[in-house]
């Protein structure tokens, strides 16, 4: 008799990381000739986040290729397109006219953001990588987001030590990171509330935490998060994420997404680091 079935079966640690078993039921006959059944239970996580790992970066990687060439061709008849309506919005012009212009130019500027981060993602070269404080990292990143309105009503607290090595990376890109994620936070809590930034030394890796108070993500979505182009936003463009995790894999370290039990996200940026 050799009817072994396998299965796999997914499973989830309170809604926050996905986990695999593969299942395998082997039916036996006892030596006093009653059927039986042998299964084996093998916990296969790690190899299929590397399957998922792998299919990712090949994703990501096809996409950078054609977004180089999207924003190279949309880019240069863009800039021209820019140009002339910013000649016709300084003439004079009836009011309809005006308005017209107007959100011409609104939609100019969208999709220039849209070609500046699609060329972003096809550019994450790890060039200039070098060792860098993060508690520096941290404040020069709250600098540049500190009279943005989303944060308004948002309470930030931060628990840095300064005793971390340094972490090897690039400096604008990890604070382009960093700042996609509070953006992302800031844009959860629409209506205030509390966004705490973290850093700790793992036994390779200095991790740097993000935890919102926010309504969380569902885990359908978590799945989708940091695929290219995917959005919950009106106004998203759904690339932010997919360059930060793009950037953060080029360092060979790893970008994470956790819901808490008691509700909101959690962000955790893992980059190796030097010891000095």
């Amino acid at each position: 008799m050799n009817n072994r079935m396998v299965q796999e079966v997914i499973y989830h640690n309170f809604g926050r990381r996905k986990g695999y078993f593969q299942v395998t039921s082997t039916p036996l006959v006892g030596p006093d000739g009653h059927s039986q059944t042998l299964v084996l239970i093998q916990d296969i996580t790690d190899m299929k986040r590397m399957e998922e790992q792998m299919m990712h970066s090949e994703k990501l990687s096809a996409l950078a290729r054609i977004s180089a060439g999207v924003a190279h061709e949309i880019g240069n008849p863009l800039t021209s397109i820019s140009s002339y309506v910013q000649i016709l919005r300084e003439m004079e012009h009836d009011e309809f006219t005006r308005e017209s212009l107007d959100t011409i130019a609104k939609h100019i500027n969208r999709i220039t953001d849209i070609v500046r981060q699609m060329s972003s993602f096809s550019k994450t070269a790890t060039s200039d990588l070098k060792p860098h404080d993060v508690h520096e990292l941290v404040a020069l990143t709250l600098d540049l987001v500190k009279y943005d309105k989303r944060l308004k009503n948002i309470q930030i607290n931060l628990d840095i030590p300064e005793a971390l090595p340094g972490v090897i990376v690039n400096e604008t890109q990890s604070i382009q990171v960093f700042m996609n994620i509070i953006l992302n936070a800031a844009d959860a809590m629409a209506s205030g509330g509390i966004l705490d930034i973290k850093a700790e030394r793992l036994d390779r890796e200095v991790e740097v935490s993000f935890s919102d108070t926010g309504p969380g993500i569902s885990a359908e979505n978590l799945e989708k998060i940091f695929d290219p182009f995917f959005t919950t936003k009106e106004k998203g463009t759904g690339l932010g994420l997919a360059v930060s995790y793009n950037i953060i894999k080029s360092y060979r370290g790893d970008i994470v997404v956790e819901i808490k039990p008691e509700g909101g996200t959690i962000f955790k940026v893992r980059l190796p680091y030097h010891e000095i």
